[in-house]
């Protein structure tokens, strides 16, 4: 068996990175992306492992193609370090990375854990090999939290939209929170497959009254015009495309409605926020989880 890594920007996404270790398929026999020493702002470390050993040309092809593809900013470098590793169970080695935890009463695990979701606790079912975001990462728990404090004050939604779905592990969450109408939209058509698999593993019914996954470009997308106005939206993605989507944001949103911003480090959440009170939001929290950002807004009735 043999190993390749790559070390890459920590800017990159968790969805590029996926997308990055994907293209690799038919050459791999498994891969993950880990940041280094598991800390959310570090750079990301890019593994395969290979029955036989794998040129770094061909990889580096790979990579470059499908980076250029799907717009993903690469290093003008790209160095790989080739290594024999022993051999093993990797299947189970994997596994063992990715152990049961809780948020809250979310208790989260993968398709490996064979004992049943504790008493009083609420399963999301979520493979860490194939989602865009775990459960583990601070952006997602500071969500699943805001959502148990908005739970926890009463709130009730009747509509409700996670913008850049990822894993779709926030929708799943919220429709397990409220049984109410969710709408997963993302982008990239690999990342709605996963949240589609997920929201059927994890039993979410699929339909207009219960859970839709949808492929589309932010809020122009043709089922959140036809769903609007959403009185709880959902957007776990970047600074800058938060930014960018406050407009279009506000102008799906009714009154009184929740808004759950996250992916923002620490020190860009002021700049994010500031963009969305300009729009009329108004700040009622911020949940900080290892040096990430969840801004919790509202929408004033006029």
């Amino acid at each position: 068996m043999y190993k390749t890594s790559l070390r890459l920007p920590a800017e990159l996404s968790p969805v590029e990175t996926a997308i990055l270790c994907e293209s690799t398929d038919g050459l791999s026999a498994a891969y993950c992306a880990m940041r280094e020493e598991n800390h959310d702002q570090s750079p990301w470390v890019l593994e395969w492992l290979c029955n036989t050993p794998v040129e770094s040309k061909t990889l580096r092809g790979r990579i470059e193609t499908t980076a250029e593809i799907h717009g993903i900013a690469l290093p003008n470098v790209l160095d790989f370090k080739n290594e024999d590793v022993p051999d093993r169970d990797w299947l189970s080695y994997s596994y063992k990375q990715f152990p049961p935890f809780s948020v809250g009463p979310f208790f989260i695990y993968g398709s490996h854990y064979e004992d049943g979701v504790p008493d009083g606790q609420i399963g999301l079912q979520i493979d860490a090999a194939t989602a865009f975001g775990s459960g583990e990462h601070g952006t997602t728990k500071g969500c699943l939290q805001a959502m148990l404090d908005l739970k926890g004050q009463g709130a009730c939604p009747w509509n409700v939209l996670d913008m850049g779905t990822g894993s779709g592990i926030l929708a799943v969450a919220a429709w397990k929170l409220w049984k109410s109408p969710v709408l997963a939209v993302d982008n990239d058509p690999e990342a709605v497959r996963v949240a589609e698999r997920h929201r059927d593993i994890n039993k979410v019914p699929e339909g207009a009254t219960d859970m839709t996954c949808r492929c589309g470009e932010g809020f122009a997308e043709e089922t959140v015009q036809k769903r609007k106005p959403f009185d709880l939206i959902l957007a776990n993605i970047l600074p800058g495309p938060l930014k960018d989507m406050a407009g279009d944001l506000v102008a799906v949103t009714d009154d009184n409605a929740d808004i759950i911003l996250s992916g923002i480090l620490d020190e860009q959440a002021k700049d994010v926020l500031s963009v969305y009170q300009t729009h009329g939001l108004e700040h009622r929290k911020t949940i900080h989880h290892d040096g990430w950002s969840t801004l919790l807004l509202r929408k004033a009735a006029v």
